[in-house]
């Protein structure tokens, strides 16, 4: 495991993992020092590949809850789960399907101030709403290109009045939704082909909001980072395709750690990613040469991204089948 200071050298991170028999990662903390970056641990808190209780099938976005649980949804499992924060499974809902709280590739997932939980059912083209145990409490859109409507729904973020914003992979734009899921805004494509402009996008697959309202957008397809205030307008925009700090190879997840710090995972450079909150790149955690890895603050491809109020950082790997946890060093 690498991780990079400010200006991009290389230092150790800590020991080689131990490995189980199996040859699997065991859960076993790995220091992280990199040089003026964010000193911390790794560790493996959940994973497996398969369909019981605590295994993975492609585990894509995930959220924290107020009491410290972690929801994934998982997008080969078509299901969601909700893990206790030390990773032990606690429940789980959904199944192959399109009837109601049913999925298809979910993905984005999001947490309301009231415990309901948000689900971008991708293949369905439609977001569903759950109570914090996992009953069906609404349903709102279709396939579409008008307001309210969907094409491969992934990114979901929630403000603080309740407004819910959606990122469509197939539609290339930012909706914004009300709290009863009225369609009040959309900002990107108005054809659904992506763009490279301020403010447009090329799959935006992942974003989260600041305390500010603003909006930090993962832009996949253009490797780039986008801020858009909480009406749309275009504020800067940051990175471009390669694998130097501060460049990125798909930006998947985002999140916004308790100092505004922006956390992003990168799929293809199978890499986290930390940046100040204009942008500049702080620290990097991959394997070396940003290959796929499977040690303790290794990846490959990892995918969502979420961070609890004390600042833990928790990473889903869609190639790994697993969630990693960083906790920062307390100094």
């Amino acid at each position: 495991m690498v991780g990079f200071g400010l200006m991009g050298t290389s230092v150790s991170c800590g020991p080689d993992p131990v490995t189980s028999k199996t040859g699997e990662p065991a859960m076993t903390a790995v220091d992280v020092r990199p040089e003026r970056g964010i000193p911390g641990s790794w560790e493996v808190i959940a994973g497996g590949v398969g369909p019981a209780p605590g295994q993975f099938n492609g585990p894509a976005g995930l959220a924290i809850g107020a009491d410290g649980s972690i929801l994934v949804a998982e997008y080969g499992n078509h299901r969601v789960q909700r893990l206790s924060a030390t990773g032990s499974p606690i429940a789980e809902w959904g199944r192959k399907g399109s009837g109601p709280g049913e999925f298809v590739n979910p993905y984005g997932i999001a947490i309301g101030a009231d415990g309901r939980v948000y689900v971008a059912d991708r293949g369905n083209n439609r977001l569903q709403i759950f109570s914090p145990t996992g009953d069906l409490i609404a349903m709102w859109g279709k396939a579409g290109k008008d307001p309210g409507q969907f094409l491969a729904p992934e990114a979901l973020a929630l403000d603080l009045s309740g407004n819910v914003y959606v990122g469509e992979y197939g539609n290339n734009r930012v909706q914004k939704l009300g709290a009863s899921g009225d369609p009040i805004a959309s900002w990107g494509a108005t054809n659904g082909r992506g763009g490279a402009g301020p403010g447009e996008f090329n799959w935006p697959v992942g974003f989260a909001i600041e305390p500010s309202g603003s909006l930090v957008i993962a832009d996949w397809g253009n490797d780039r980072i986008q801020r858009i205030s909480g009406a749309g307008a275009p504020m800067s925009q940051w990175g471009r395709k390669g694998t130097l700090a501060g460049e990125f190879g798909n930006p998947n997840g985002i999140a916004i750690d308790p100092a505004g710090r922006i956390w992003v995972t990168e799929y293809s450079n199978c890499r986290v990613q930390v940046l100040s909150p204009e942008g500049r790149p702080l620290a990097q955690f991959s394997a070396t040469g940003m290959r796929p890895g499977k040690g303790v603050g290794e990846f490959t491809y990892p995918r969502g991204i979420a961070i609890d109020p004390g600042g833990a950082v928790y990473v889903t790997e869609f190639g790994n089948n697993r969630i990693q946890r960083f906790t920062p060093a307390r100094v």
